[in-house]
């Protein structure tokens, strides 16, 4: 190796870019070494130094290939679009020197024969496959599409056509953007017998491990996009069978079925937890309306009447909302649960209105039983119970989860 090789493979960028700036240094060397240095700086991501040495020699680069028989266009489209997007502190251009790089190879590999470019692009992988695996961003994906005719009959060992792969990966806007380019490819099914609806049904890959959204709330943007792309097709896709003979639908609830199963582990965990604590204030209150304190003639006997009766009644609907979730036919269904049952919203809402209510039944009743002697105890005791409904409020507002929860007691990932 020369000096610049051994620089860029321990990546010193300045370095590099320091002998490639130099013109007749680049003119010195032969053409191995200049094919070696480019690939050695596209896969350090160098791309403001690649770009200049492709500039060196654009005819032979365009068609190179390195030990793995991959050409730059195959390595830059594996580059996730945050480092191709990059943009050098002292060396700023529009979109990210690898986005540059990439459009001036593409531009220089366009002057090729059809078939010549057939064949660059689609050995030993479909360069635009490997730019949509990779979760790069639009831009990148556009550029090769700026030749869209090209890619029209390829297709992946599993028989998908680019057009699957963008609705597998949620790529929805870009079929939007050539959707007049895509009409054969549209109807065309893979060697599974799935049409785009099949493949939009899936998980995508990106969140089949992990995604960092509660389990409902995953599932509601699941079902969003598999109606939004079931509304934008031709009808008829929606009965197609694959040759599992399952409709789009039934890919679906398979895909799925672990959210749904997360779901209903979360109903019933809620359910359980709630109908303890509704139970609890039930008993309390039932307790209390037994033992009235105080004066029946003051004012705040019907103050505590009033609140004891809401604490009471919302808690006994409480008990009734979280015990329908084991007695729905919705919650018993074993094959899919598009989100919480609604009594899961009801239930903690009746749940927060009961023991509200029984805090202001304990205060009117300090009042009621210190309504003559003593009324600092009934002022001390009435923000004692404000100051616990104020903290429950605190805990569930954004400002406390960003101020407190996020800065000192969520863990965090090394």
């Amino acid at each position: 190796m020369l000096a610049v090789h051994l620089a860029a493979l321990s990546g010193h960028h300045r370095i590099v870019k320091h002998f490639c700036s130099q013109q007749h240094l680049l003119d010195k060397m032969a053409y191995k070494d200049i094919q070696k240095l480019f690939f050695m700086t596209i896969g350090n991501d160098m791309f403001d130094v690649a770009l200049c040495v492709f500039k060196a020699c654009p005819l032979e680069l365009r068609t190179a290939r390195d030990e793995e028989q991959l050409t730059a266009l195959h390595m830059l489209a594996r580059k996730p679009s945050t480092v191709l997007s990059m943009e050098l502190e002292d060396d700023k251009v529009s979109g990210g020197s690898g986005i540059v790089l990439l459009r001036e190879i593409w531009a220089e590999v366009g002057k090729l024969r059809r078939e010549e470019i057939s064949t660059l692009i689609t050995e030993p992988s479909v360069a635009l496959f490997d730019a949509i695996n990779s979760e790069n961003d639009n831009q990148v994906i556009n550029t090769f599409l700026e030749r869209i005719g090209i890619f029209t009959t390829v297709k992946d060992p599993k028989g998908r056509n680019p057009l699957h792969l963008l609705f597998l990966h949620r790529r929805y806007e870009i079929f939007k953007w050539h959707e007049n380019e895509w009409k054969e490819q549209l109807r065309a099914v893979d060697s599974g017998g799935n049409n785009v609806l099949h493949l939009a049904a899936h998980l995508p890959p990106q969140l089949q491990s992990f995604s960092g959204l509660k389990a409902s709330n995953q599932m509601l943007i699941e079902v969003k996009w598999f109606k939004n792309v079931e509304r934008n097709i031709p009808v008829e896709f929606r009965s197609s069978r694959n040759k599992e003979g399952k409709r789009p639908v039934d890919v679906f609830y398979d895909e799925h079925n672990q959210l749904s199963k997360d779901i209903k582990e979360t109903a019933k965990g809620i359910a359980d937890s709630g109908m303890i604590v509704a139970t609890l204030v039930a008993t309390v209150a039932f307790a209390a309306a037994l033992t009235v304190p105080g004066d029946k003639n003051n004012t705040w006997f019907i103050v505590f009447i009033f609140t004891n009766a809401v604490a009471l009644f919302t808690s006994s609907a409480s008990i009734l909302s979280f015990l329908s979730n084991f007695t729905s036919s919705r919650f018993a269904q074993s094959e899919f649960v598009v989100s919480l049952h609604p009594s899961l919203t009801f239930g903690p809402v009746l749940l927060i209105i009961s023991v509200a209510a029984m805090v202001l039944a304990f205060i009117a009743a300090s009042f009621l039983i210190f309504a003559h002697k003593t009324k600092w105890v009934s002022y001390t005791v009435a923000p004692m119970g404000v100051f616990a409904l104020l903290l429950f409020l605190l805990f569930q507002s954004k400002f406390c989860d960003d101020l407190f929860w996020s800065r000192y007691y969520r863990p965090k990932l090394e």
